[in-house]
């Protein structure tokens, strides 16, 4: 698979993953609420089934002290009542009493049957809201492991695509500096060809033409040159196509800076320092071991990096310093023998 379809893949996964992940979060939301609805609900149930005991336990005490009140005292018979009685009026007064008694105690009865009934269906009330607070409590849980694996899945899935995704920049820059580099021989060879067309490049000097040790100006005497300003290093033009020679013996780098010094510039190590020679086309390889003299490079026609004038260049010292730094070196580049 291509790391453009990973990455779809990737991003197509994380995007369900995210989308259940949600799903689950106000799934769990929504059973939390539901939680403490039935928390709220069973507080309320046992706080009733309290009350409902305390009434049952004092209706309780009623009934057994009345229990014991009738055993001690010895309920009156309706026949005894009736004999006892002095008169019918006494006889009326006494059968209602002891109708009031008895409505008392069946009273008594009933409100302890009704507590009792009372507090068996609140404990059934209590026992259902517990196992529905149970059963919430395992569907949160349930609910949560998911919710967990998801956010696991999705994290692993964004890691993958993050994974994916450094490769495909760092292809992406691989790639954009072996075109950069292409573009740069490309650009290099289609300026050398212009120097070809106007004139051969230089022939090497006889060994033992330049003293070893001796630096010479990198522009040829043959070839005009006007000094410019100075920053880095120094500024100036000479003729589009003009050789550009080596100071002295070494070794010369290919740097590349499209939109400064140009796609590709020489840079020359020798025993006394190294130099770029910026907006100037090489005209060697890259590790080229050079002699004092040889020409390394050309002036450019039209542009080369950031220069726009013809045979425009800039040679300081490398790395490049502050924007004044050629001054340390301009009078003695200047006083450079020129040869050839």
């Amino acid at each position: 698979m291509t790391l453009g379809g990973a990455i779809r893949r990737y991003t197509r996964e994380i995007d369900r993953l995210a989308s259940e992940v949600a799903r689950l979060q106000r799934h769990e939301a929504a059973v939390q609420r539901q939680l403490v609805v039935t928390r709220q609900k069973l507080r309320r149930a046992e706080a009733r089934l309290a009350r409902i005991r305390r009434r049952y336990i004092a209706a309780l005490k009623i009934l057994r002290a009345r229990l014991i009140a009738i055993y001690e005292s010895g309920q009156p018979s309706t026949m005894a009542v009736i004999l006892d009685s002095r008169g019918f009026n006494d006889l009326i007064s006494r059968a209602e009493y002891l109708g009031s008694i008895q409505n008392q105690d069946n009273a008594i009865a009933e409100r302890v049957a009704r507590l009792r009934d009372e507090v068996r269906a609140t404990v059934n009330t209590l026992r259902a809201e517990r196992d529905r607070l149970a059963a919430k409590r395992a569907e949160l849980a349930r609910t949560e492991a998911a919710l967990r694996s998801r956010q696991a899945s999705l994290t692993s899935a964004k890691g993958l695509k993050e994974h994916d995704l450094t490769a495909a920049k760092a292809t992406g820059h691989r790639l954009q500096s072996a075109i950069s580099s292409l573009e740069s021989k490309i650009a290099a060879q289609s300026q050398y060809g212009l120097g070809i067309a106007s004139g051969q490049p230089l022939p090497a000097l006889a060994p033992g033409a330049i003293p070893p040790g001796t630096a010479i100006s990198p522009f040829p005497a043959s070839y005009p040159v006007v000094w410019g300003r100075t920053d880095q290093g120094i500024d100036g033009t000479t003729t589009p196509g003009a050789p550009l020679l080596a100071m002295g013996s070494g070794t010369v780098t290919i740097q590349h800076d499209p939109y400064g010094f140009g796609a590709s510039y020489p840079v020359l190590s020798t025993s006394f320092g190294a130099f770029y020679y910026g907006h100037c086309v090489p005209v060697v390889a890259d590790g080229a071991q050079v002699q004092v003299g040889q020409q390394i490079a050309m002036a450019h026609y039209g542009t080369w990096g950031n220069s726009t004038t013809p045979g425009g260049f800039e040679i300081g010292r490398w790395p490049p310093g502050s924007m004044t730094a050629g001054a340390a070196i301009r009078d003695w580049l200047i006083g450079l023998p020129r040869v050839r």
